[in-house]
């Protein structure tokens, strides 16, 4: 009897050990369906490689704020900057792929600022960079949709934690809206592959500008080149 009652204590104290150790261990990589306590899916944690992956994500953002800051000195001295804000609208695109729905693509940035007032420059600096864009069922006989995408992320708050997705779907009977902030993605590769997106297309603002300022530079260039060869063969002088 004592030997049943001691096996029995030992298998509940074991028990209570490995439900105690586990409560204690953080999900992993290979457990997608671990739960909070509130219900919510818990969030798959970053694994070495991934971590490494956001850090350097996170610099180069950074890092890419700062050369857009240096660039807006630009775009305020060129009054591009109307209400605090600047951006670029995108060329219409025509989605045409081998059986699949036709679409048409339109897209823009906007960069949100803050500061001015008349400092050096303007003062300005970025506060908010967003990326929408729409994209519309053009295939006959096929039920219209039309999906908005807009990708943002706070320069403000820094990094790459502020960034969040909104996915609107509208369709003739329903029109509905998801939000996904990349600190509640569960899966940490989406989390490394939106946060890369935002960086690449980060980049192509940059690349937007330097072709903006390379154009006005070339167009200047131009006109003095021009007028500088009318002058020169204005022909001969003669009284009025």
């Amino acid at each position: 009897m004592r030997l049943l009652y001691a096996i029995a204590v030992f298998t509940l104290t074991s028990f209570g050990a490995f439900a105690a150790d586990e409560d204690k261990k953080e999900i992993s990589q290979s457990d997608p369906y671990k739960l909070n306590a509130d219900g919510s899916i818990a969030l798959i944690p970053y694994n070495p490689k991934q971590q490494q992956q956001m850090d350097k994500l996170a610099k180069e953002v950074d890092g890419y704020n700062a050369q857009i800051n240096e660039k807006l000195k630009f775009l305020n001295f060129e009054k591009k900057v109307k209400d605090s804000r600047y951006g670029q609208v995108g060329y219409a695109r025509e989605i045409k792929l081998p059986h699949e729905p036709h679409y048409v693509q339109h897209s823009r940035f906007v960069m949100k600022l803050k500061g001015g007032g008349g400092a050096e420059g303007g003062g300005f600096s970025l506060d908010e960079l967003s990326f929408w864009s729409r994209k519309s069922l053009t295939t006959k006989n096929k039920e219209p949709i039309t999906t908005y995408r807009d990708l943002k992320n706070s320069a403000t708050a820094g990094g790459v934690k502020g960034i969040v997705l909104t996915v609107r779907t509208v369709t003739i009977s329903d029109d509905t809206t998801k939000t996904y902030e990349i600190e509640k993605i569960q899966s940490p590769w989406e989390r490394v592959r939106l946060a890369t997106a935002y960086r690449d297309r980060q980049l192509e603002v940059l690349r937007a500008i330097d072709r903006y300022i390379m154009s006005k530079g070339k167009f200047e260039a131009r006109q003095i080149e021009d007028s500088i060869m009318e002058i020169t063969i204005g022909g001969d002088f003669q009284e009025p």
